[in-house]
């Protein structure tokens, strides 16, 4: 009798860790706009799909600052609106989305380095190495992954697939800066 009530007892526990991924992922869907999630690609986008609050990812190359997109001059990629300053930044991203994506799909860059997921600062979090965009959670962590950045890169780039699998069934951690009210940044963001 207690083999069968231990079962039953784990039944339970897997069917409610089943339901509570389901209802973190569903919570995702809906607090940061990710829609229907697939086993494809979570990208960080606000609610109506726009990636990087609107942010041109080109201009961080080209300008070495952060520039706001405008509705105007937008690509569609994995599935999300990605907005550009300039139909020549639209028309170069369009040609080499790969090359101008943030990684991990606009996730701290931190934050995936140490296994959790995290939003990011689009004006003070970025960071350009080795020809890729990095964003992380405010400036202090990204000065924190420049200084650490060999380690920071090869782990970051080790723990995406299962990052990015446990923001997708909501079995990993995700901060969200509106939870951190101190940090003073909200979304979408805008350039002080």
């Amino acid at each position: 009798m207690a083999g069968s009530e231990m079962s039953v007892t784990r039944c339970f526990r897997i069917a409610a860790r089943s339901v509570k991924s389901s209802v973190i992922a569903w919570v995702l869907s809906v607090t940061l706009g990710v829609g229907v999630v697939t086993a494809e690609e979570l990208v960080n986008a606000l609610d109506d799909g726009v990636t990087m609050d609107g942010f041109d990812v080109v201009a961080y190359f080209k300008q070495a600052a952060p520039a706001k997109g405008n509705a105007s001059h937008q690509v569609q990629y994995k599935g999300k609106t990605w907005l550009f300053d300039s139909e020549e930044n639209a028309a170069e991203f369009s040609a080499r989305p790969t090359k101008f994506e943030p990684q991990f799909n606009g996730w701290c860059s931190y934050a995936v380095s140490e296994g959790y997921g995290a939003e990011v600062d689009f004006v003070k979090g970025w960071v350009i190495l080795d020809d890729k965009l990095y964003l992380n959670w405010n400036e202090k962590t990204k000065d924190e992954f420049v200084a650490e950045q060999a380690s920071r890169k090869k782990r970051a780039a080790e723990n995406w697939p299962a990052v990015h699998s446990g923001l997708q069934d909501g079995s990993v951690e995700l901060y969200l800066h509106k939870d951190e009210p101190a940090e003073g940044i909200s979304h979408p963001q805008q350039i002080d």
